[in-house]
């Protein structure tokens, strides 16, 4: 569903280049770099990757994948230890502790 979608597959593709770290097109994260993993959600996906990154041991990171998003995806980090990426993967909200 959400992994056949051109944005998804761009932003997905950028963020791992940028964290010298490789997309992942099947099951499990979409990009597991050293350290963390970042799951790339579209804005009709967002709740989904929250509720797989919560179950996450990692340090975890939903990146949208355009700027429209970033609002809710920041509401849905809010208490959570997930962070969020912007769809260039600069940090917007750090993973961590809650």
């Amino acid at each position: 569903m959400g992994k056949e979608n051109k944005a998804h597959t761009a932003t997905a593709n950028r963020i791992a280049r940028r964290y010298s770290a490789s997309y992942n097109v099947g099951e499990g994260c979409d990009i597991r770099c050293d350290g963390f993993v970042i799951e790339v959600e579209t804005t009709a996906t967002l709740a989904e990757g929250f509720q797989r990154l919560n179950q996450c041991k990692d340090a975890a990171y939903v990146a949208v994948t355009n700027k429209e998003a970033i609002k809710d995806a920041l509401q849905l980090a809010q208490g959570t230890r997930v962070g969020v990426m912007d769809p260039q993967g600069n940090i917007l909200k750090p993973a961590g502790p809650e």
